[in-house]
């Protein structure tokens, strides 16, 4: 079965990915993970946005490279929760820092953008960080073909 992907990206040409290039790897994504739909937000925002988004949604006042928030029934979206039944959400990614952070690992920017995304929706199908080895980060590595962390 072909999984159902919807997906709105906002501010795509600020990035080195394009819009196919994230329906292929959600695609491969859904396939690895067994899931047949997602509904998706991704927004590539500046590092300011998204820190004052962190500040107001997780009490963190500091900058981060990505937030996911996942949506509830009625379409609103909330921080992570384990009473939320849904896979659809919204993926917000702060251009600059990913940038930065690419750099550090001596990697492009869209394979380090690529990652993020997994990561996000990854999340948003309530996979979490356990620990170093973690199935999150396995899936992640078995989807870009590399150890990216």
């Amino acid at each position: 079965m072909t999984p159902k992907i919807k997906i709105n990206v906002k501010n795509i040409s600020r990035v080195p990915i394009s819009k196919k290039m994230i329906y292929e790897l959600v695609n491969s994504l859904l396939v690895a993970v067994d899931q047949n739909s997602i509904d998706v937000n991704i927004i590539f925002t500046d590092d300011i946005e998204l820190k004052k988004l962190n500040a107001q949604f997780r009490d963190k006042d500091k900058f981060t490279d990505i937030l996911t928030f996942p949506f509830d029934n009625s379409m609103n979206f909330l921080d992570h929760s384990n009473l939320i039944n849904s896979q659809d959400g919204d993926i917000y990614i702060a251009i600059n820092k990913t940038l930065n952070q690419a750099k550090d690992k001596k990697i492009s920017h869209s394979l380090e953008l690529k990652h993020l995304i997994l990561h996000g929706i990854l999340h948003l199908f309530k996979y979490d960080h356990v620990g170093i080895d973690d199935e999150l980060l396995s899936i992640e590595e078995s989807i870009l073909g590399i150890n990216i962390h």
